[in-house]
């Protein structure tokens, strides 16, 4: 029986690399993953000297075949990372059960370290080869109280490279420098320079495997701008690789992918910091038209490997059945209990797990939303493990006040791979056929999702392709439609076992949808779509990793295929679509270090704030317009004003109050388009949270000066220096309120006079705000304050 099941775990796939390379490379995760599990835990080791015999608690670690011994791994860490000379080692295993499925490869060493400053300790982890004495991972990471300049960074992005090439040979002895291939992707290499704080600059290279690019094996680097790797990651599964030679040509595959190319329409969310912020409606390909060819066979192939049958996508109508979800009315929260109820009636919970773990919390994806986290597992001393110290547990998320179950899954952690394993038949019950599981996944899901018939559509893409891989039960997959289109990236996903229990209930949910006003017609028809589209695509001879996840509760196992691949022209944003009004390319992703097309400005040449103004377009906190124009002399809004300090001290500020509750904050309501700044300035107390900011309002001298004062952390001073001379000596003195921070920023230089006066009430424009950006950067580390992290 074959089954088409590669529709259901593409966005996986794709969203998995991003998601895995984001965390390597310290990036937010964007979308997560909906239908894949992949967790860390940290596991309490038995504490031993550097010099005292390891335990070996993972049976797959032997310690006779240790060829590289924990002494000489310590040594060499602390050789290649200076930093770890002050470090303590607390903990040394043989044998990595930090993640769940473990690596193949368990003669690792890990090793526990602490750095200790006054009261407080922090503590990172690496992981060594036992074998060759390759380092596997390191990141040291912890919060030290250093005042000191940054700008501008000792090595620039282009020496930091070689530093990053150089160090990789250091550390990995097995690689050579020139395996390894820099992935020129912006999505994946990122440069961190923010004009306040530390500079860093991290790289993604695969490693080549028989001339060609590896589809497994990778590394990460990250350097700071003073040289140092802080940063390394050397990520390989130890699969086998095929022949790189194909049995069909490159023609061939350019001919199959240029005859099956396809794209739909959709209405498809933009994303900020990980977070729908806007939405067009867009071309994008088909899935299925961009699988992998298999260059052995000529046969395409999903992202578990198996062969592509390449059928019509089917969206069909969800019949309203007899027991639709109702919101709950009442004004009171669900309590725990309640919430447990609601699963129960609907979910497959094991008999032999009890309610373990219950937690109260704001959702991630909708910070408005209160949500029941609830884990159910064995009763203590009784749990069963799926392996890497990782019990057997189910989950859920419920919406404390509607009652909606959000998400389900039977195994928190992913599938056991224990298939001889089988649960009971619960009691009269009867393995269903495929009809008679559809008809009950059309049941479940209108008792779940809210105007589930009125919303979604049933997703098929051919005979059996409902069926699990393994025979074990049955997937489904929805979408969400919205004014007869399909909304990209929001698809739900249900998963039965054999006598049609639900098992795992998963969804990508986004904000908004019902308030799309864009007309579903389009100006750009699916013809011109894909003339403009083709072009962006070129066809490689690659290696590629398919399976390695779990997904809908079944388990891919991981192989190397050689590949035909066809790659998206990502040269100026990490994935892009075509906007079905404008006919204009949209990047899809903001993520951090994302380096727009550098526009040059055109309207600064010769002006007297030139440089500053060079500086703040370079580093990206002021961006010309689509004229390169900067308009140095346009006055500016107090919102503009703690933009550019938030972008100069983060350029990914608005990912740090991602999750903050949206409520109003210092007067600024969250619909206004300055809320993430204004959140972002009062955590850091540039700004007072409880007074109201007239954020709108043009931002003048004084102002200037009172948030200067507030950025600098220096109000108590300017309490001091309100008599004082400085102030006094303006003709204008006055008419100056604020006289403490005047006189502050005039003796720091950042502020001078004008012919004797200091003219408080004059609007600010960009050209003074960029040359008091770069007073205040040159001032780094020669003020009692550390400035702006």
């Amino acid at each position: 029986m074959k089954s088409n099941n590669t529709h259901f775990v593409h966005q996986t796939a794709k969203t998995v690399l991003i998601t895995s390379v984001a965390l390597a490379l310290l990036l937010p995760p964007g979308l997560a993953a909906a239908d894949s599990t992949s967790v860390s835990s940290n596991t309490t080791v038995t504490q031993v000297s550097t010099q005292a015999p390891v335990t070996t608690t993972n049976s797959e670690a032997d310690l006779t075949k240790v060829k590289f011994t924990q002494e000489q791994a310590i040594a060499k860490l602390k050789e290649l990372f200076p930093s770890l000379k002050d470090a303590t080692v607390n903990n040394v295993q043989l044998g990595s059960n930090q993640s769940y499925p473990p690596p193949a490869n368990q003669m690792i060493w890990n090793i526990q370290w602490q750095i200790q400053e006054g009261n407080s300790g922090f503590g990172f982890s690496s992981e060594v080869d036992a074998i060759n004495g390759d380092i596997i991972s390191t990141y040291i990471s912890y919060p030290r109280e250093n005042n000191e300049s940054y700008y501008p960074p000792k090595v620039s992005q282009t020496q930091a490279l070689e530093i990053a090439k150089a160090f990789v040979t250091k550390a990995a002895s097995s690689v050579k420098s020139s395996d390894l291939q820099l992935n020129e992707n912006a999505g994946y290499n990122y440069f961190s320079n923010s004009l306040f704080g530390p500079v860093q600059y991290s790289y993604y290279f695969s490693v080549m495997k028989n001339g060609l690019p590896s589809g497994s094996d990778n590394i990460n680097i990250a350097v700071d701008g003073n040289g140092n790797v802080i940063q390394f990651s050397k990520f390989s599964q130890g699969l086998e690789y095929p022949s790189a030679q194909p049995k069909i040509t490159l023609e061939q595959a350019q001919k199959q992918f240029a005859e099956q190319f396809d794209v739909g329409l959709f209405y498809i969310p933009t994303y900020k910091n990980g977070k729908p912020n806007n939405w067009i409606l867009g071309w994008r390909p088909v899935d299925q038209s961009l699988y992998p060819i298999d260059a052995l066979t000529g046969k395409r192939i999903d992202y578990e490997g198996k062969e592509s049958v390449s059928t019509a996508v089917v969206y069909s109508d969800v019949a309203k059945s007899k027991d639709v979800f109702q919101a709950r009315t009442s004004t009171t929260e669900l309590t725990a209990k309640e919430a447990e109820q609601l699963v129960k009636k609907v979910a497959y919970i094991p008999a032999d797990r009890k309610l373990i773990s219950q937690s109260l919390r704001n959702d991630y994806q909708d910070t408005d939303r209160k949500i029941w986290q609830l884990y159910w597992g064995g009763a203590s001393g009784n749990e069963r493990y799926i392996g890497a110290g990782f019990p057997e547990q189910s989950s859920a998320e419920i919406d404390a006040k509607t009652g909606e179950i959000l998400q389900y899954q039977v195994q928190a952690y992913g599938a056991t791979q224990d298939k001889k394993k089988e649960e009971a038949a619960p009691a009269g019950g009867k393995k269903l056929s495929e009809a008679e599981a559809k008809t009950k996944v059309l049941s479940i899901i209108n008792s779940l999702y809210p105007q589930a018939s009125q919303k979604l559509k049933l997703v098929e893409y051919g005979d059996n392709s409902n069926v699990t891989s393994d025979g074990s039960g049955f997937r489904y997959q929805f979408i969400r439609y919205h004014q007869g289109i399909p909304v990209s990236d929001s698809t739900l996903t249900v998963s039965l076992d054999l006598y049609g229990r639900l098992i795992s209930y998963m969804g990508n949910r986004i904000n908004g949808i019902d308030e799309i006003t864009l007309s579903p017609d389009a100006t750009i028809s699916k013809k011109e779509a894909l003339e403009s589209y083709k072009p962006k695509y070129q066809t490689k001879l690659k290696y590629t990793q398919v399976g390695g996840y779990y997904s809908y509760n079944s388990y891919a196992a991981p192989k190397v295929k050689l590949v035909y691949d066809t790659t998206f022209d990502e040269s100026n944003g990490l994935y892009q679509v075509l906007d079905a009004a404008t006919g204009k390319w949209v990047a899809v992703y903001d993520y951090l270090g994302q380096q727009d097309a550098q526009i040059s400005a055109t309207d600064i040449k010769g002006h007297a704030a030139e440089q500053p103004l060079s500086e703040l377009v370079k580093y990206h906190v002021i961006t010309p317009d689509a004229d390169g124009k900067v308009n140095p002399d346009q006055e500016i809004t107090v919102g503009d004003w703690l933009t550019y300090l938030a972008k100069a001290s983060n350029p990914n500020f608005s990912s740090y109050i991602a999750n903050n509750e949206r409520k109003t904050v210092a007067g600024v309501k969250p619909e206004n388009s300055y809320y993430d700044v204004v959140t972002y300035a009062a955590d850091r107390k540039w700004i007072n949270k409880d007074q109201s900011l007239q954020i709108d309002s043009k931002l003048t001298r004084e102002q200037l000066a009172v948030q200067l004062a507030n950025f600098l952390k220096y109000n108590k001073l300017t309490a001091y220096l309100d008599k004082d001379v400085t102030v006094s000596q303006f003709s204008d003195s006055a008419s100056i309120n604020n006289k403490g921070a005047v006189a502050l920023v005039v003796k720091l230089g950042i502020l001078k006079d004008d012919n004797g006066k200091f003219n408080p009430q004059q609007t600010v424009t960009k050209a003074l705000a960029a040359t008091v950006i770069m007073k205040l950067v040159e001032l780094q580390g020669k003020t009692d304050q550390i400035i702006g992290q």
